[in-house]
């Protein structure tokens, strides 16, 4: 686990030595900041991949935020499950 950790950490770091002096050169602040969330983010996922790390889906967050309004248009419109 640790290597690819490693693996990930120094790719990952050679992307951003690559890409985002030019990025600074042309005092582009925004495109700094998203570039490096998005390699964070896409280093964090690769190393869970590489380790088979499973992690929920996301799907579940709408789900649970939408439930509790369908039981309740359910329940206000007496619409019967079946």
């Amino acid at each position: 686990m640790l290597y690819t950790i490693l693996i990930v950490a120094t790719l990952a770091i050679l992307a951003a030595v690559c890409e985002l002096p030019a990025l600074i050169r042309q005092s582009r602040r925004r495109d700094v900041f998203t570039y490096s969330i998005v390699l964070i983010i896409g280093s964090l996922l690769s190393v869970f991949a590489l380790n088979e790390i499973q992690i929920p889906s996301l799907m579940k967050l709408p789900e649970l935020m939408y439930k509790p309004l369908n039981e309740w248009m359910k329940h206000a419109l007496n619409v019967k499950d079946g």
